[in-house]
């Protein structure tokens, strides 16, 4: 069950990569998103909150609004 887990998450990175094509955009992009939602941010996509309530869980809700062209560089750097 990991190892499924493991495959959906490494697609996820790769059609966010698609989405924002420099890796290290990227990880600035999911790490601040990340924080964001750590300290109340609400998703931008339509979610089941308990399904998306721990920390854990913020890495893959980063990477779906980025997908989803919910995140853009702008609304990061405005909440630096």
């Amino acid at each position: 069950m990991k190892q499924l887990e493991m495959q959906d998450t490494l697609e996820l990175i790769r059609q966010a990569q698609d989405v924002v094509k420099s890796r290290f955009l990227l990880c600035l992009l999911v790490t601040q998103r990340i924080h964001q939602l750590e300290t109340g941010a609400q998703p931008t996509i339509d979610v089941d909150p308990d399904e998306y309530s721990d920390p854990k869980s913020f890495f893959e809700l980063a990477l779906r609004e980025i997908i989803e062209g919910n995140m853009e560089l702008e609304q990061v750097t405005e909440e630096v």
